[in-house]
């Protein structure tokens, strides 16, 4: 008897964007709920010393499937009026997980 579940992929994430901007986040992920791409966010804080010399902002990653990443860039593409706060990563994903 064969496994349906041995055919799944996984671990096939894709850090798609980033934003440092609260209501451009919104944005997105509206746009990618209407899409329907499933996606999580990575909040990532500037370390000490970079808050305390620099006006770093906590960036935050949109991470997505890997398989979605033509209806996730269509989606994005059309954010037209954000382009210059997006920016676009589409790289192996580097989540650390605890296993």
């Amino acid at each position: 008897m064969n496994n349906e579940l041995s055919k799944v992929k996984v671990n096939n994430e894709l850090d798609f964007c980033s934003v440092t901007d609260v209501e451009v986040k919104s944005v997105i992920e509206k746009a990618l709920m209407k899409a329907r791409v499933s996606y999580f966010l990575r909040w990532e804080k500037p370390g000490f010393f970079a808050r305390l010399f620099t006006s770093a902002k906590t960036r935050i990653v949109f991470c997505i499937n890997s398989a979605q990443i033509e209806i996730a860039e269509s989606v994005v593409s059309e954010l037209t009026d954000y382009e210059k706060d997006i920016k676009m990563l589409q790289g192996k994903s580097n989540n650390k997980i605890g296993f």
